[in-house]
């Protein structure tokens, strides 16, 4: 008898090799961040220490590191200023507001000492990055610790951080530390900070924090703990974990509660007790609570023990664990921002996608989302807005103005290289936005929901890439969508469909219709009958090799349409003296950028 263990054990070897293999796919870096400043808010600085472990997972050797210094934006000369005195379309007055500022209202940090595990490296500064070369490479699956002395002048706001907001906050701190830059399969991303978005490395952050015991401090962090040190200021220590950026704002007159918003999480309010500001954050602090068990079913159940909603800033900017909101606002302003800066907490805080190159998946997503908490509030009574029946109409129309317009740019561009604030406002707000409702059309409304808690779920702290995301939706759907990724993002193609022909043949009715658009899509066609009855086809591409199962009606799957094709023709068993109205995409969720050729109706021809 042959004796199979032998080459049973060496099946099993390599199934395990295979299985770690497709397990290690994957990967991201980790770090550790202790820190220690001392605040002087005589002269708006504080000295400060960093200590972080940086743990290397990935499959390569690291030779050198990047930091942050976001604060060298805010001077004279900076690539933020000449930005933003060039840009056709300057906004919040950051033309002219870095360039004007004074010696000691620019922003500035000062590395004095960087070591690598107790000895010194090389490194110089560029703007708003440090390049440091290591002296001791770190190897795939190791760790090392870099140790930095440094001191920071905080600026006047400016815009998103800084002091002595217009509101009357003062310490709004955002983007407030050294922070190293992420490594990931493309390597590193030291973007200068120019304007707008950001991408970090998740970890844990240890705080310590000296101030004038004059000042209440607030910040994104799960435990807050202060004493006084008998010298007129007092000590805070922060702590947050599986973070990817730490914030934190302080006020002489910060008044403060919390809400339980459910068993998991608690939320945090600190706003300054002005005008009818205490009625109103009193007002809307249960009404996040209410929005926050849509959000938790809707799109995935929030990580962390703690939300913050702080005062402060220049209008409203997401960070871990908290946001920073301008406080002086009605009710349903309060409500509208701070719903927006909260859903970030799925999209970019918890997902973290490279905002930086793609902002509709983060901007957009959350416009996106914000649109459905919102109206789910009024629906309840909770808050008054107008909502018509297709509550995204808004943004389809000034989207398609947007690609109308000679300010047009695709959706694949950096986030600071857009040639207009204008173009990137509508491609990283509304296009997001856009993207995700037509998918939903794409593959059906049932399978849209679904892939919104499965994209969640199975991307949480990974940072996924558009790929990731469309590939979640194939799966749920069982329909191929690389080619709307391709189209819809990068391609600057346009939808436009409309109906060619309506007219009888032998007692049925034909339908032509004409892809007057480059960008082919699937189509939706409604046909009212005189005596109200409504029939629905679908027509699905040809690549999708498969169509849409479940929707918001009931319809018919007809033969797909190839793109090769201009023209598609429909013949139905009705007379066409039976048929009221035939009408292209009845629920408006394709951006056609001429609807007005989508509609035929009987009445037309009398």
């Amino acid at each position: 008898m042959i004796d199979i263990r032998p080459l049973i054990l060496i099946l099993i070897f390599f199934a395990i090799r295979v299985g770690h293999s497709q397990n290690c796919d994957y990967w991201q870096q980790k770090i550790d961040y202790t820190m220690k400043i001392d605040m002087d808010v005589a002269t708006n600085t504080y000295k400060g220490f960093q200590h972080l472990i940086y743990h290397n997972n990935s499959p390569d050797t690291i030779r050198k590191v990047y930091y942050h210094l976001y604060y060298n934006a805010f001077q004279n000369g900076s690539m933020m200023d000449v930005r933003a005195r060039t840009i056709f379309d300057p906004s919040m007055n950051m033309d002219s507001t870095i360039h004007n500022l004074a010696e000691n209202e620019i922003g500035y940090e000062k590395v004095n000492v960087l070591k690598q595990c107790g000895k010194a490296i090389d490194y110089e500064v560029i703007g708003t990055i440090l390049k440091a070369d290591l002296t001791m490479p770190i190897l795939p699956g190791d760790s090392t610790c870099l140790d930095m002395i440094y001191e920071v002048q905080i600026p006047i706001m400016c815009r998103r951080a800084g002091r002595d907001s217009k509101q009357g906050i003062d310490y709004s701190m955002a983007q407030w530390y050294p922070k190293l830059a992420e490594y990931d399969k493309s390597g590193w991303h030291p973007d200068p900070y120019i304007a707008r978005e950001f991408y970090g490395v998740w970890g844990d952050y240890d705080v310590v924090i000296d101030l004038d015991s004059r000042y209440i401090l607030a910040a994104g962090a799960e435990q807050i703990n202060s004493w006084n040190l008998g010298n007129g200021k007092t000590r805070w220590s922060l702590r947050a974990s599986n973070v990817h950026d730490f914030v934190w704002a302080a006020d002489r007159d910060y008044k403060f509660f919390s809400l339980q918003a459910n068993d998991k999480t608690k939320f945090n309010y600190y706003y300054q007790d002005i005008g009818k500001r205490d009625s109103i954050w009193h007002e809307f602090a249960p009404i996040m609570v209410e929005a926050f068990k849509f959000m938790n079913k809707r799109y995935g159940e929030y990580q962390y023990p703690v939300y913050n909603f702080i005062e402060g800033g220049d209008g409203g900017m997401e960070y871990p664990l908290a946001t920073l909101i301008t406080g002086s606002r009605s009710l349903n302003s309060l409500v509208g921002v701070s719903s927006h800066e909260f859903m970030h907490s799925w999209y970019q805080m918890q997902l973290a996608t490279n905002e930086s190159l793609y902002p509709w998946m983060d901007e957009g997503f959350t416009s996106f989302a914000t649109i459905e908490v919102l109206k789910y509030l009024t629906e309840k009574g909770l808050i008054n807005r107008n909502f018509g029946d297709f509550p995204f109409e808004r943004d389809y129309k000034s989207y398609v103005k947007y690609m109308m317009s000679r300010f047009y740019e695709p959706m694949n561009i950096h986030s600071d290289h857009y040639n207009t604030n204008y173009a990137y406002s509508r491609v990283a707000y509304t296009g997001g936005l856009i993207f995700l409702k037509q998918l939903e059309y794409i593959v059906g409304k049932d399978a849209f929901d679904k892939g919104l808690l499965t994209y969640f779920n199975k991307w949480k702290f990974k940072h996924p890439t558009p790929t990731d995301f469309i590939r979640v939706m194939e799966k749920v759907s069982d329909i191929e969508l690389d080619w709307y990724l391709q189209d819809f993002i990068s391609s600057g193609k346009y939808i436009d469909f409309a109906i060619d022909s309506v007219y009888s043949d032998m007692g049925n009715t034909v339908l032509e219709i004409n892809r007057k658009g480059s960008l082919h899509m699937p189509v939706d066609i409604e046909v009212e009958l005189k005596d109200g009855k409504k029939y629905y086809y679908n027509i699905p591409r040809t690549i999708m090799y498969g169509s849409k199962k479940n929707d918001i009606f009931e319809y018919e799957v007809l033969k797909p349409w190839a793109w090769v094709e201009k023209k598609y023709k429909l013949v139905m068993d009705f007379d066409i003296d039976k048929i009221k109205t035939i009408n292209l995409d009845a629920s408006l969720r394709m951006l056609d950028v001429n609807r007005e050729d989508n509609i035929w109706s009987q009445y037309d021809t009398d």
